[in-house]
C-alpha cells in the first residue's frame, strides 16, 4: 500500500498553505521532529542505512517555528504532520517531484521512518540536500509571491489542454486579505508586474490562498495571459526540470479609465 505523501497529511479541514519553493525545508522540519518525537525505525535505519548522523545534524537547525517562518505551515501543523507520517501504514513508493533534491528530502523521511524497501544488500544513504529559497526574492518593490499551474476548470483533451465551459479566463487571484490591502474587487483589472515584464488582468479573490501569494494560471491555450512573461527560468541543476513558478510580483490599480474596451485581447510588455 502506498504511504500518502506531505501534501496528502497537510490537509486538514482548513489546511495551511505551503509556501512555493518551501518544500525541502518542510520535510526537513518533519524529519527532525520525527528525531526529537522518537518515531524513527531505528533498527531500519542501522541496517538498511548510513548516513544518519550527518542527516540529524542538517535537520537539527529546522524547528518548527523557524519552518513556519519559512514555510507559512504553522509550528502546530509541523508537529502534527510529523507524528501523522511517520505513524502512517504501509510501504512508500519514490515520491513524485519536480526535481531531485525535493524527490530526495521527501525520500530521507520514508527512510527515517522505515517505510521504504531498499533490501539486495545495499544500504541506502541519507541524501544531504539544502532548503535553497526561490531565485527570484520577494521585497519592498515586488512583495507577491507569485506561482502558476493549470486550474481544474481547464479540460485535458488528447495530450493537451482546452478551456471548458466553466473556465473564467485569465486572471490574477489573490486572497481576500490582500484584495482588500490594494483595494481591488473581483473583475477590476490590474496590472501585475514582475522584474521581466508586466500583464493587465481582471481580480479574482480565492479564500484558500494565504497573504503574500497569488496564483495565475499558465498559458496553456490561446487566449490565456502569458504568464510566461512573469516567470524566472531557473531549472534543477541534475535533472533539469522546471522550478516550480515562484516569481515575485507587485499589484497595481489601474488608473481611472484605464480599463480595456470590451473584447479586448490582454495586454502585456516586456520589462
Amino acid at each position: 500500500m502506498r504511504r500518502p505523501d506531505l501534501q496528502v497529511h497537510a490537509r486538514p479541514a482548513h489546511p495551511p498553505v505551503l509556501d512555493v519553493g518551501a518544500d525541502i525545508a518542510l520535510a526537513h522540519a518533519v524529519g527532525r521532529e520525527i528525531i526529537h518525537a522518537d518515531l524513527v525505525d531505528q533498527a531500519f535505519i542501522e541496517r538498511e542505512t548510513s548516513g544518519f548522523e550527518e542527516y540529524r545534524q542538517l535537520v537539527e537547525p529546522w524547528t518548527p517555528s523557524l519552518a513556519a517562518k519559512v514555510t507559512g505551515v504553522p509550528a502546530s501543523a509541523v508537529r502534527e504532520l510529523a507524528q501523522a507520517y511517520a505513524r502512517a501504514p504501509g510501504t512508500a513508493e519514490p515520491p513524485d517531484g519536480t526535481g531531485v533534491d525535493h524527490v530526495r528530502a521527501l525520500a530521507n523521511l520514508s527512510l527515517l521512518t522505515g517505510h521504504l524497501g531498499v533490501g539486495g544488500g545495499a544500504r541506502a544513504p541519507f541524501a544531504l540536500v539544502r532548503h535553497d529559497p526561490p531565485v527570484d526574492l520577494t521585497d519592498e518593490r515586488y512583495p507577491i509571491r507569485l506561482t502558476t499551474g493549470r486550474r481544474l476548470d481547464t479540460a485535458v483533451r488528447g495530450g493537451g489542454s482546452a478551456p471548458s465551459p466553466r473556465r473564467r479566463g485569465g486572471c490574477v487571484e489573490l486572497c481576500p486579505e490582500d484584495a482588500e490591502r490594494y483595494g481591488v474587487a473581483v473583475g477590476e483589472e490590474v496590472r501585475v508586474s514582475s522584474r521581466r515584464g508586466s500583464v493587465v488582468v481582471p481580480v479574482w479573490v480565492d479564500t484558500e490562498l494565504r497573504p503574500g501569494l497569488a496564483f495565475m494560471a499558465a498559458a496553456h491555450v490561446p487566449d490565456e495571459v502569458d504568464t510566461g512573461l512573469l516567470a524566472v527560468g531557473a531549472n534543477c541543476p541534475i535533472a533539469g526540470t522546471a522550478e516550480f513558478t515562484a516569481s515575485a510580483i507587485r499589484i497595481e490599480r489601474l488608473p481611472a479609465g484605464a480599463r480595456r474596451p470590451e473584447g479586448e485581447g490582454v495586454k502585456w510588455t516586456a520589462g
